[in-house]
């Protein structure tokens, strides 16, 4: 009878320290990706092209901008290097589930539609909608855009393609690659205006005053989306990496300091007031 209380007690003892040790292990053990990531100190980040905030510079042959800045900054903070790939708009999610690369790092912002195939980070920034009108139209209002003779341009595969789907219930929505030929199609008098974020479409009229401006909607027509990145849910190991790092940057007012220096909006750090 002792024996057996005794073997007994040796069993239970031994599970509960197998039991332990797998539970330190699981602390101690990153996941997958972020086990690869840490070990090769390397981060594979996707991008697609945006004024001041991703672009290459064609004389240097570097990117920069506020997003790059930021990511230059995650580097310098964690040791790990980050390769850019270069993408469009509509090829950032695809690339990310087709393992092009670990993290979407390009401002995209986290709506439920998109939330269906990636996880978002924390934001980094905040944007609404607004219109690019040529300087010389009549157009005042979202209501005037909303026509069915009206063509509007869009970026495929960005928050403001997905307002104005949603919103403009008349006038043609016509989505394109790049916002160059998006703008253009209103320049040249193709489209009746170009849909796009308040931060970039406000930078590229305040360019090109005479040519362009900067139409803003009505407070409850306009729709508000934030700046993040974005991982397969299978990676969220590198969400908490990234959250961690985007909560310590917004306390610092890091993401404030980059506006100023990149001359753009303040509501870009603090969002809707």
């Amino acid at each position: 009878m002792r024996n057996l209380i005794r073997n007994t007690v040796i069993a239970a003892a031994t599970l509960m320290a197998a039991a332990f040790s797998a539970a330190n292990a699981n602390e101690a053990s990153a996941g997958e990706a972020l086990d690869r990531v840490i070990a090769e100190k390397k981060l594979v980040v996707g991008v697609a092209p945006w004024n001041r905030f991703v672009l290459l510079n064609p004389k240097s042959g570097e990117y920069e901008g506020f997003i790059v800045d930021d990511i230059r900054n995650l580097e310098a903070m964690t040791g790990i290097k980050v390769e850019l790939v270069n993408t469009t708009w509509s090829g950032l999610i695809a690339g990310l589930q087709a393992g092009k690369w670990d993290v979407i790092m390009s401002g995209l912002g986290a709506t439920p539609e998109r939330a269906i195939s990636v996880a978002f980070s924390d934001p980094i920034g905040y944007l609404s909608s607004t219109a690019m009108v040529r300087a010389d139209s009549d157009f005042k209002s979202l209501a005037d855009l909303d026509r069915e003779e009206n063509t509007i341009t869009v970026v495929s595969g960005t928050a403001a393609h997905q307002f104005t789907t949603r919103t403009f219930k008349r006038a043609k929505i016509n989505p394109l690659s790049d916002t160059g030929a998006a703008v253009l199609e209103v320049m040249q008098n193709r489209a009746a205006a170009y849909v796009g974020d308040s931060v970039s479409n406000a930078l590229r009229a305040k360019e090109r005053p005479t040519e362009l401006r900067d139409l803003k909607f009505a407070s409850d027509e306009t729709e508000w989306t934030t700046m993040n990145h974005a991982v397969r849910y299978s990676d969220l190991d590198l969400l908490t990496l990234l959250n961690t790092y985007v909560r310590s940057m917004r306390l610092r007012g890091w993401y404030g300091d980059l506006a100023k220096k990149w001359e753009l909006p303040t509501e870009l750090a603090t969002g809707p007031q």
